[in-house]
């Protein structure tokens, strides 16, 4: 938290009072499947986000991205939506429904914001602001907020003010999140339990994971995305529509949707309802593997993830293909898949040492042929967000009046 305390006391010539952390979500297994209320494996990860905060004596909210050095304003007393303020929109919209429920802000506020998450896609950036700043504020200001009541707020303010539809998992995950833990998901009743994460440790011997970053530019698989969640969450309402036999819609007998037993559906909607459908059942043969510390059979899971993301969702590119591909050449790599944790092309593998070392000796290749130079890092589910106050003195640089 050293360099965030720097950067506010640099830009705004005094000392923050309140730092909030908040670590970027993970979704190792289901990041389709929420549109059937399927099922889904999440965690945090090292990606983070962090906040400073001190008062003013006016009121005036001022912020400054070290990250991406930008500077914005606004005030207090005109807290509506305006499209060209982007990601302001998201702490205008928390300061928006905590007023009108009745926790009085007492003065202007200068925060400054850096960390790798702000770099991610507008689902993960909205989460994480609103997480942040909630906590930070409850904090400063003993608004007395629990963790449900914070991402009640959060989740609020983030569809209802920015009109960014975040997921709901991932305000619970950054909030409820344990070291070593992973959270099972059962997005039908909102209900998830904490399970153990087996494959945390490279230095015994045992299976591990690790994320891939392929560096290629963000745009490149994002819009792809963000298209295919819009087209996927209207395909799926189109087919809940035509099932007459009352069960879910996670339930639907894929041998229904291949035969076309299913009438008043394209063939689009029946693929894509298809690969949401099949996502949401191989996280649960995933998630047993997961208790049973079975990493062949949980990278068998992840890598039919991935054969249906790329063969029948069609979510690709030619960079993420080579690197998975690579993987499957590997024999003591057991599986894996694209993930969504904010960042374009992630990749999750589950491997043993033997096999990161065969596979590090692919990158050379891999930067050679695409011009990207790919990073890994081992993945170990990580905390929740967190909060703290800085022991300050008191003056009137600090106190707001």
């Amino acid at each position: 938290m050293d360099k965030i305390v720097s950067y506010h006391q640099q830009y705004f010539r005094r000392n923050p009072e309140v730092l909030s952390e908040v670590p970027g979500v993970c979704t190792l297994m289901g990041a389709f499947s929420d549109f059937c209320k399927g099922f889904c494996l999440t965690g945090t990860g090292v990606l983070a986000l962090r906040l400073s905060i001190s008062r003013r004596e006016d009121n005036v909210v001022k912020l400054f991205d070290a990250t991406r050095n930008e500077k914005k304003q606004f005030q207090l007393a005109a807290l509506k939506y305006r499209k060209e303020d982007r990601w302001v929109n998201y702490i205008k919209g928390v300061f928006s429904f905590l007023v009108s429920e009745g926790h009085r802000i007492p003065c202007g506020l200068d925060i400054t914001l850096k960390g790798a998450l702000l770099f991610c896609d507008s689902l993960t950036i909205s989460s994480a602001l609103s997480i942040g700043i909630l906590i930070a504020l409850d904090r400063m200001f003993s608004f007395g907020l629990d963790r449900n009541a914070i991402i009640r707020i959060a989740y609020q303010a983030t569809n209802q003010f920015s009109h960014v539809h975040c997921r709901l998992r991932d305000l619970i995950t950054m909030l409820y999140a344990e070291e070593g833990k992973v959270l099972y998901f059962d997005m039908q009743s909102m209900d998830y339990s904490l399970i153990e994460y087996p494959f945390g440790d490279n230095s015994c011997g045992l299976p591990y994971g690790i994320i891939v970053d392929p560096q290629v530019p963000p745009q490149v698989l994002r819009s792809e995305i963000e298209e295919k969640r819009q087209d996927a969450h209207d395909c799926c309402v189109n087919l809940s529509s035509h099932i007459t036999d009352g069960y879910a819609l996670r339930d639907c007998p894929i041998h229904e949707l291949k035969s076309h037993i299913i009438s008043g559906i394209t063939e689009h909607e029946r693929r894509t309802c298809e690969y949401v459908i099949t996502e949401s059942a191989k996280v649960k043969k995933g998630c047993l593997s997961l208790k049973r510390a079975d990493a062949r059979g949980f990278g068998r899971a992840l890598r039919d993830i991935y054969m249906g993301m790329r063969d029948v969702f069609e979510i690709s590119c030619p960079e993420v293909d080579w690197l998975i591909k690579r993987s499957g050449e590997c024999p003591d790599i057991f599986g894996g898949s694209l993930v969504s944790n904010g960042a374009s092309g992630s990749i999750y593998l589950i491997l043993t040492k033997e096999g990161e070392t065969s596979y590090t000796g692919f990158l050379s290749d891999y930067e050679r042929i695409f011009g990207f130079k790919a990073t890994t890092r081992v993945f170990r589910p990580g905390g929740p967000a967190k909060v703290s106050s800085l022991e300050l003195e008191e003056n009137e640089d600090t106190a707001c009046k």
